[in-house]
């Protein structure tokens, strides 16, 4: 009975060490071990620091905009709005849901304070009567309403992958530069030995 052949897994981590250029073959100059701890620290960054840095940013810009959110919403006050008019029929679609709004007359009254009138989003078609949830500022004037949770996810997320690819872009780039650097100074330590070696193949003595 023929016994199977069982891999060892030396040979392929021969192989990867000498892809990385962290064998000890002996022909392998100063600038290339230089290059290839440049290439491994690059993979390093880019697989493990670079994510692990723009998902830490990440949680500390949604912990602040959160915090920025809650001190809103403890500043100012939602309140009902009576329309005066009927709110035009289309208006600019929201980003979130399928309701169109659009701005109509309206009256309110702000806590502890008199009874003002003005402008006030509301969903496109609303009848004149009818009444919508507006956010008042300390002195009553009409401001947005704090952002929740969802649109803060939403540009946490957006700011996150602007993040990744920024720093990505810089440790490719620094890679980049670095590895190119080597690659003018081996050049001219070719070049050094040639000159030195030449002649002597040659039979050129001059």
């Amino acid at each position: 009975m023929r016994i199977p052949e069982v891999r060892r897994p030396g040979p392929r981590l021969t192989r990867y060490a000498r892809w990385l250029g962290l064998d000890r073959n002996p022909l392998r100059r100063r600038t290339d071990r230089i290059e290839a701890a440049i290439i491994l620290a690059t993979m390093i960054l880019l697989l493990v620091a670079v994510p692990l840095a723009a998902f830490v940013i990440g949680r500390q810009a949604d912990n602040l905009a959160l915090r920025q959110a809650h001190a809103r919403q403890a500043a100012e006050h939602a309140v009902t709005a009576v329309l005066l008019q009927q709110a035009p029929p289309t208006g600019a679609p929201d980003p979130y849901t399928s309701v169109q709004w659009t701005t109509a007359l309206a009256r309110w009254q702000p806590p502890g304070q008199r009874p003002r009138s003005g402008e006030v989003p509301a969903p496109a078609g609303t009848r004149a009567g009818r009444t919508v949830t507006v956010w008042t500022d300390a002195s009553g004037a009409i401001t947005t309403p704090p952002p929740d949770h969802r649109v803060i996810a939403g540009d946490v997320c957006l700011g996150a992958v602007a993040t990744w690819l920024i720093m990505s872009s810089l440790v490719l780039a620094s890679s980049g530069l670095a590895r190119r650097a080597l690659d003018r100074r081996r050049l001219r330590a070719w070049d050094a030995e040639w000159r030195a070696a030449g002649p002597s193949w040659s039979g050129d003595r001059s």
